[in-house]
Formats: structure tokens, sequence, C-alpha cells
């Protein structure tokens, strides 16, 4: 016998079967009314379906329901699909049809999960009581509604009497008991016997296949596992826990973008399911750990390292001084020889014992087990949160020594923002952490904000600044760097380069370095010839290269010899591919600072244009929102308040006006994003049950905060589709939408998006703007140069995208050859840009970059000239500078105080002199100078430019210098010659330089043999000390000694150089 339960779950079917059948009825009239033609259950209506009014339903549904509309046959077609039909169509706008409908598909989506298919009797009457009304509604009359309420004859169309379906039913139920006791071979043998009875319907199926998947996972049959979960996905595609099989399987079998895509596409189910997230970001943790160089001779180096370390430890007297020092050391360095031995939960239990202490070293190499579950659980937010907890202490004791755990927590919070594994996943974020990090010497940031830089991840690519950070990198002490160097030079043709840092590698143990060695050699014997062509040809044209790679330059030079060659047309097709960055929608850039936008600024301006007056208040809302979540977010629950509407309700407004200028600050940025998702859950049970107008448009409100909160992450794409589902004529997000279908190449969706918005409202300032992008991009250039200049016509002057909508109709004119049309769009974007809100400048324009590329070669246009070397964004330059400064000062301390002399100095393991003879040297440069380990480089000259004060710490004299390719380092001159007279600006050429790892770990440039130095009489008169440049008219009205070339120079001077520490009146 059935139970009761059962029996009320099948009624409830049956009623859902009925609605299915009055919708297909709905349907068929509909399509009778707007076509005047009958529908023929037909793969032909399926395609006139699909390729017309059913377009964007086929686009969104699953691979099996495309299946089903393609075919034609509405008889099986279930409710998803035409819940689909109805409201992404116009085909029934019934605004009380549309509610009966949103009233229907909660009660389908949790009869879907009843697995047990049982239902009590109250929620049975539940049901009943909503369903029937819909019913009615839909055309069912009361006695149809009799005959199932009261059905229990065997000719019913319910499962009732299926025999089968009961044995599922019941062996289903064995292996879920044998499941609870880890019996996993024999769950799979009952779900087996499940499966292959006959009969049973596709979601039962579904269901079964998945929990086979999930012991087959238990079992390490990975792709058994895998098998069934495509077959559970298959059945029923809009079951979550086949895709957490797939996801679960696919990164068994490290496959991790794929299990990444299915858990991504798990959350768009659910997205508040916390457990889900945790395993994406598992799976993005494993991803990175994959993707970054794991090679053997750098571990060797680790274990090296480490293993004198732990010689040094072992030496009592040591111990005992460190541990008077520091009692907390005693706890970590007992964890760290428990973890050596893979003692994990004793290491932990070392570990926080030291962070009780509130030691850094400690609290880090918690956070790490914590992050690979190793002797604790794994818990990402509390790691995330132990890092940023580590974050906040001073990076350097008082002996300007790194705190150890401070800068290597810096370096893990970057590194999940940009995989996105212990933290959402945000790439402005990452960036702003590395830069925080390499600000305190940690090498492997500096070579994956390089790695960034080289990609154009996050940041504008940059091949310059991607080699300043590889080299700073190298300085640092992260050898990784090395190889990836040899690849950047590959990529922008210094082959030369490439082969003397592959050697170093090489030389290191890199088995990558040995495996370029032949291509390398190959390269330089076949490339040199026309890489020097396109070198000569440059430098005949004046034309810039610094940032563009081998290939792009090949592209250019093609197009200059070749103009009315078809292939030249295709080359400059693809260089604008290479160069040319999607609209994305992406925040501001993100600083630790704060706020960058100056609201009684923009108070003057708001009257004078549009565009500013929407920066006005987009800036105002998004302060008063600022301002209120300050108040809230003291609360220790989230409430769904007046205050907490007020905070939506400015954000989202600021948002809606210009979402770029919504810059959270990043110590408050994930608390607000979780906060706005929590009042988002809220929303949407609210609005689940009810039209009132206020509380949808309050959920709108909610959905447009996540949305660009979350614009970076994976699944962003899927919760707008969700939310245009809900909401079809909010323009926002179809806006946010088509900008993120551009960045992800995906054109002709973008286009759909925009076209949409242009029925919505027609004369939209950016959605015109963001059209032409996409048309641009589409290579359809006359139809992109119309909506160019409709832009023009309607935005205000000092509209952000003015000066770029310029660029872009020069681009759009390449292909026409009129050089005359072209510089004219270009000077016009210059005109443009100075008409910006000053917040805005300087104007970053790919598309600017591009023309500033191609304008020398397509008429002898010479007026644009190519950017000059932006050296003093170099992390590097910095640090060094501010830490010779901070040398002057403490020495200046000490012999103010009582005269001491410091006379010690470590005995350097190499020698150096100078040659016999001068014959023969050849030039080096800082970039091609390995700072890893003491070398000598006999038979070099290095010639290098003071760029600070030189002083004498009565054992050498130390300044830091560049070479004439803006690279820098420290350098130091023992036993000098008083006679000559060094000074910032000097200019000096070192014979055989010696690259010397001083007593601090780091490396620095030094000379023994006085006769090895030559002090040249040109040097830099009156040198900025800031920028370098000669003639400085300026000098500091403090100290009087240092001079600028500007005013703005003496500021940057004391604000990043620190000036203030030898301002010595």
């Amino acid at each position: 016998m059935y139970s009761a339960e059962f029996y009320n779950w099948c009624k409830v079917e049956m009623l859902l079967v009925k609605a299915s059948e009055c919708l297909r009825k709905t349907f068929e009239q509909c399509w009778q009314h707007k076509y005047k033609v009958a529908w023929s259950n037909s793969p032909e209506c399926g395609q006139h379906f699909t390729n017309n009014v059913g377009l964007n339903v086929h686009r969104h549904v699953g691979k099996i329901q495309k299946e089903y509309l393609e075919g034609g046959d509405i008889r099986k077609w279930d409710l998803t699909i035409f819940n689909a039909i109805f409201t992404m169509t116009d085909l029934n706008r019934d605004k009380v049809f549309q509610a009966n409908l949103k009233r229907l598909m909660p009660i389908r989506n949790s009869m879907a999960h009843h697995s047990d298919k049982k239902i009590s009797t109250q929620e049975y009457q539940q049901y009943w009581n909503e369903l029937k009304g819909i019913l009615l509604f839909l055309g069912v009359t009361d006695e149809e509604l009799d005959d199932i309420l009261h059905s229990h004859s065997s000719d019913s169309k319910m499962y009732i009497l299926n025999e089968n379906v009961k044995k599922s039913i019941e062996l289903k139920q064995e292996g879920n008991n044998l499941l609870k006791k880890q019996k996993f071979q024999m769950a799979a043998t009952k779900y087996t016997d499940a499966i292959t009875l006959p009969g049973i319907p596709d979601g039962d199926l579904s269901v079964l296949h998945s929990n086979r998947s999930f012991c087959y996972l238990k079992l390490g049959k990975y792709e058994q596992a895998l098998e069934d979960a495509k077959l559970s996905k298959r059945l029923n595609p809009d079951y979550l826990k086949a895709y957490i099989r797939l996801g679960k399987a696919y990164e068994a079998l490290e496959k991790y973008d794929k299990a990444i895509k299915n858990f991504d596409k798990a959350l768009s189910l659910d997205m508040n399911n916390e457990e889900i997230r945790q395993m994406r970001s598992e799976a993005r943790r494993l991803k990175g750990l994959q993707e970054r160089d794991n090679d053997e001779s750098l571990k060797e180096l680790n274990l090296k390292s480490q293993q004198k370390f732990k010689e040094m430890k072992n030496k009592d007297e040591f111990k005992k001084m460190m541990f008077g020092y520091n009692p907390a050391l005693e706890h970590v360095w007992a964890g760290h020889e428990y973890r050596d031995d893979q003692n994990y939960s004793m290491a932990a239990e070392c570990y926080k014992q030291a962070a009780d202490m509130r030691n850094a070293e400690g609290m880090y190499n918690l956070a790490l087990f914590m992050i690979n579950g190793h002797g604790v659980s794994k818990d990402y937010p509390q790691a995330f949160k132990l890092l940023l907890e580590i974050s906040k202490f001073d990076a350097f004791d008082k002996h300007n020594d790194p705190v150890v755990g401070v800068k290597e927590a810096e370096h893990s919070i970057a590194l999940g923002y940009q995989e996105g594994s212990i933290v959402e996943k945000d790439i402005q974020l990452a960036v702003v952490w590395y830069e925080k990090a390499i600000s305190h010497r940690n090498g492997m940031s500096a070579n994956n904000l390089a790695l960034m830089y080289t990609k154009g991840d996050g940041v504008v690519k940059n091949l310059q600044q991607a080699e300043q950070l590889f080299l700073c990198a190298l300085n640092y002490g992260d050898p990784n760097a090395m190889d990836n160097l040899v690849h950047l030079y590959l990529t922008t043709g210094n082959i030369n380069k490439a082969e003397k840092w592959n050697e170093k590698s090489k030389k290191l143990g890199s088995e990558l370095a040995r495996l370029r060695e032949k291509p390398i050699a190959q390269m330089v014997l076949q490339s040199n010839a026309g890489i020097s062509d396109i070198i000569d040809w440059e430098k005949g044209l004046n034309l810039p290269f610094e940032n563009m790679t081998i290939h792009e330059r090949m592209f250019r030079k093609l197009t200059y010899e070749h103009p009315d060659k078809s292939e030249a047309w295709e080359a400059l097709k693809a260089l604008e591919s290479i160069k040319n960055k999607s609209d994305s929608p992406s925040p501001t850039r993100i600083t630790s600072n704060g706020y960058k936008y100056d609201l009684e600024v923009l108070a003057k301006r708001k009257d004078k244009s549009v565009f500013s007056n929407r920066m006005y208040f987009a800036v105002l809302r998004f302060m008063e929102a600022m301002q209120i979540f300050h108040s809230i977010s003291r609360r220790s629950i989230v409430v769904l308040d007046n205050d907490s509407r007020s905070f939506i309700g400015r954000l989202a407004e600021c948002y809606k006006l210009e979402h770029f200028v919504g810059t959270i600050p990043i110590d408050i940025r994930e608390v607000i994003r979780k906060h706005v998702l929590l009042l988002l859950s809220h929303s949407d049970r609210a609005v689940q049950h009810c039209e009132n107008s206020d509380e949808l448009a309050f959920n709108q409100d909610c959905r447009i905060c996540h949305a660009v909160l979350n614009m970076q992450s994976d699944e962003s794409i899927d919760f707008l589709t969700e939310c245009i589902k809900k909401y079809p004529n909010n323009k926002f997000f179809l806006e946010i939408r088509g900008c993120l279908y551009n960045f992800k190449e995906k054109r002709e969706f973008a286009l759909r998006d925009f076209n949409r918005i242009e029925e919505i409202s027609k004369d939209d300032v950016d959605n015109i703007y963001h059209k032409a992008c996409t048309l641009k991009l589409m290579g359809r250039k006359k139809q992109a140069t119309d909506a160019y200049n409709k832009f023009l016509s309607v935005a205000s002057a000092d509209h952000r995208k003015v000066p770029e909508a310029y660029y872009s109709l020069g681009l759009c004119n390449m292909a026409n050859r009129n050089t005359d049309s072209i510089a004219l769009y270009y000077e016009q974007g210059l005109n443009a840009e100075g008409k910006q809100i000053p917040f805005l400048l300087p104007y970053e324009s790919t598309s600017k970059e591009l023309l500033e590329t191609m304008l020398p070669t397509i008429g002898g246009f010479t007026k644009v000239k190519g950017k000059p070397v932006v050296k003093l964004a170099d992390p590097f330059r910095k640090e060094l500078i501010v830490n010779h400064r901070q040398g002057i000062r403490k020495f200046c301390k000490v012999m103010s105080s009582d005269g001491h002399k410091v006379n010690f100095t470590a005995k350097p393991s190499k020698t150096q002199s100078a040659p016999v003879s001068l014959v023969g040297l050849k030039p080096t440069y800082l970039n091609e100078i390995d700072p890893t380990s003491d070398h000598v480089l006999n038979g070099f000259v290095l010639e290098l430019t003071l760029i600070t004060v030189p002083f004498d710490n009565n054992m050498s004299i130390s300044f830091v210098a560049e070479d004439s390719n803006s690279n820098v380092q420290r350098v130091s001159l023992y036993n000098f010659d008083k006679k000559h007279t060094l000074a910032i600006g000097a200019k000096i050429s070192i014979i055989n330089p010696y690259l010397r790892t001083a007593m601090d770990g780091r490396p620095l440039i030094r000379v023994d043999d006085p006769n090895s130095l030559i002090v040249s009489p040109h040097q830099i008169v009156d040198m900025c000390h800031y920028c370098g440049k000669g003639q400085s008219k300026y000098s500091c009205s403090k100290c009087k000694q240092s001079k600028y070339c500007s005013k703005e120079c003496q500021v940057l001077d004391w604000k990043e150089y620190s000036h203030k520490l030898i301002c010595i009146p």
C-alpha cells in the first residue's frame, strides 16, 4: 500500500500536469493570434519560433530544452519552458496572467526538490489552495479539479500503481542509508539497480545518477562519476546537485576551468549557498596552484634555505637570544618543525599559541592551514579575516627589517582576490593588494603584478611596467620572475636579452630554461636580421615601440610597406584586435586612501553640463550611502528596515547615474558585498508573493547594487540574465550585461542588449556610445561611425567618453586611408581631453594609443610622439630612494648624539678589480645583471647616473643610481679617491662591476678597486631630486639643497620619496 503522503504528492503532480496542458493551449491560441496560422507540432514551427520571437528563450534554456524547442512538439514542453516563453516574449503580456504564472513556478520548483515524493496533508492543502485559483484562471473547471482531487483508480495517469517507480524509491532509500554508513560501493549498486528499472521518470533518474556519481567520487572512479553527473544534468537541466557533481568530478580530474564553470551554474540556481561558494573557491585555489610555476630547482633552492635556517635554529645560544627578544618565536619554530614532519595537528596548535600572542608569522601560518585544511578544518572566511588582521601590522620593525608574515599575508589576500579562491574574485582589489605587498618588498607580488601588466589583466597592458616589476621581483628575491622575464623579452623581440636571462635561469636549474635553450638559439640565428630591419625602420620614422610586442611591430611595418594590399589591412585589423579593450563597466581604480572625487569641485560645475550634474548627484548619493552604512554596519544582524532601504536606494541611484564613481574603500568592500547580498535575500523573499510597486523597486535596487559590486564575478552574466527575466524593461541590467558580453567577446549578444535598450529609451546617451563601441568591435565601421557621430551630437562636451569617441572615429577611418581626417579626429580627441573633469585625467585610451602607434605610418603625420617611460612608477626605485634617505637620517642621528663611528662590514665573497686593459670592454645594463647571486661581471662596463645625494658612512660612499634604461640599484664605493667629487646628477662608469648580496640579504653594486671607477666630467646640472630633469629652477625653501624642476615635483618628492628625512636646514 502507498502512504497518504505519496498520494498527496501524486495529486499535486497531476495539478501541475494540468497547468502544463493549460499553458500549452494558451500558447497555441497566442501563436494563432500573432501569426494567423495554427501550430503544427513540427520542426518547421520550432525553427520559426527559435529564430524569431523565441530567440532569447532558446538562448537561455538548457541543452535538452533547446532540442525540445527546435523539435516544435509542444507536447514535450514542460512548465519551465512555458514559463520562459511567457516571461521572455510578448506572446501574452496580460498582467493577471503573468501574476498567476509567477505564483505557479515556485510551487513547481518546490515539488522538484521533493526527492522522497511525500507531502504532508497540511502542505498538500497549501499547494491545493494556491493551485486551485491558478488553474481556475487558466480555464480548468471545478469538475476537472474534483476528479483529480478524488482520483485513486488504477487507470489514473499518475505514477501511483507503477511498481517500478515504487521499487526505485525503495532502492534509492536503501542506497541513501548505505551512504550514511560510508558503504559507497554497496550504495552505488543499489542506485544502479534502480536506474536499470524501466519507466522511471527523468527527474527520478537524474537524482539516481547524481547519487551514484557521488559514490563513484568517493571510490576514486572519477571518469564514471563524471559520466553519471553529465547524465543527471541531461535528464534535469535545473537540478542543482547535478552541477555540484559535475564540478566535483572535473575537479578530481584536475580540469579546474570546467569545475569552476559548473559551480558557477550551481550558484546561479542558488546564489546564497555558501557551501557551493566554498567549493568554487577551492576549485579556483587548485587552479591557481596548477598554473603557478612549480619548478623543481626552485623547490630545491627553498629547501636549501630552509635547511640553513634550521641549522641556525638548532644553535642553543641563538635560540635563547631570539626567544628572549620574541617569546612567540618558540611556538612558531616548534610549529615549523611539526609541519616539516607533517604532524599538522600539533603544528596548528603551536601556530594558534603564537597567534594568541599576536605574532604575525604564527597567524599567517595558521591562516595557510585553514586554507589548506592542514591540522584544522578548512575555513576560507576565517582565514581571510586572519590575513586582513595581519595586514594591519607594521610591515617593518624598528630596525627596518621585515616583520615575517605581513607582506606574505598581503600577497595571499591579493592572490585570493585575483583567483577568487578565499574571497570573491575582484581583479582591481588584487592589484591594490599586490602594490601594497610590493611596497613591503614582496617579490612574488611584483612577479604576479608584472604578469597582469603583460596580459592587460585588470590593468592597462604595459610591457615596460611589466619589465620593471619582473626586475623588481628579482631584486626582492623571487627567482620565478627570471623565466617570466625571458618570456617577455621573447614577446617583445629582444632575443639577445632573452638568451642572456635564459642562460642565468638555466644555471639556477630551471627545467623550462633548459627546454627553451635550443629554440632561443635558433631564433637568434633566424630572427636578428628581420628584427634589425624593423628597428632601423622605426628609428627612421621616429616611431614609438616600447609597449608593443614584436608581432604588433611587424603588423605596423606591413601596413606601411604594402598599403594597397589586402593583407596589410588584415594586419591592421589584427593589431586593432590586440590593442583594443572592450568597453567593460568596471569601477574606477580602487585605492586604499579613500575617495577621489571632490564634491565641492563638482558642485561648481553641476549647472554647466548634464554630465557634470550627473557626476555631482552620483557622488552625493554615494557619500550619503556610505554615511548610512557606517551607522548600520555596527549592528550584529542585517535587518530590512528604513536605514537599510535608504542605503540601498542611494547606492543604487549612484550606480544608475554614473556607476564608476562608486569607489568603495578596500577595507569595507567585502563587508558591503555581503551586506547587500543579505538584503537582496530578504527582498527576494518579500516580493515572492507581493506585487507592491515600492517593494519591487527596492528589489531592483538591491539587484543593481549586487550586480555592480560583483561585475568581475564569473556568474555575473547569469545573475543579470535572471534579473532581466524578472524585470525585462530595466535598462541598467541590460547595459551591464551588454558590456560584459563585449568583455567576453560575445558581440552579437551585446548588440541585442543595446538594441533592446534603444527600444526602451531611444535617446539614451550612454547606450548610443555602447552600441557604437560594439559595432566597431564587430568590424561594422560605417555603422559604428554613424553611432559615434550621433553620440557626439547629443553628449555633453565634458562627457568622459567624448575623447574616446573621437579616437575611435579615427580608427574607424583607418581603412579609408584619409590621413587628414584621421589626424583631425586625433586632434579633436586631444582637445576634448582638455574639457574633461580634472578627476578623469590623465586620460587613458587604448584607441588613442593605437592611433599614436599607426599615424606616422600612413602619411608622415609627425605630431604624435610615443609616451615617455614612466620610470617614477617603479616601486623598486621608490623603495631604494626612501631607504637611502632613511639611512642618511639614522647616520646623522648617531653622529650627532655621541660622535660614534660605525666601522663594520662583511668581507665580500668575490674580488673586484680593474682590468689590465680597457680594450674590448662590453657595455652592460642593470636589467641584464642577475641580482640573485654574487658575481663579478669581468669584461663589462656599467654606466650610471647618481639619482640620490651620496653620503659617506665612514666605510663607503653609498647612493642610488640609474642606467640609461631608467633601471636603478644601490651602489657602494669602497677605497674611494676623495679627489673626485660626487653629487646627484654625476655620471660614472664602473668597470668589472660586482653584484654583491649585502648583509641585509639584498643586492647592490660594489666597487672595491678605485681604478675601476671612472667619473665623467659631464653631469646633469641642477638635477631635479624627483624626476631627474636638469637645469631645475626651484630649491627647497627649508634645506636650500634639493633642486626641483617644478612645484609639482617638490610636492611629490615630499609625499612619495619622504624628502623630510634629509631636509635639514
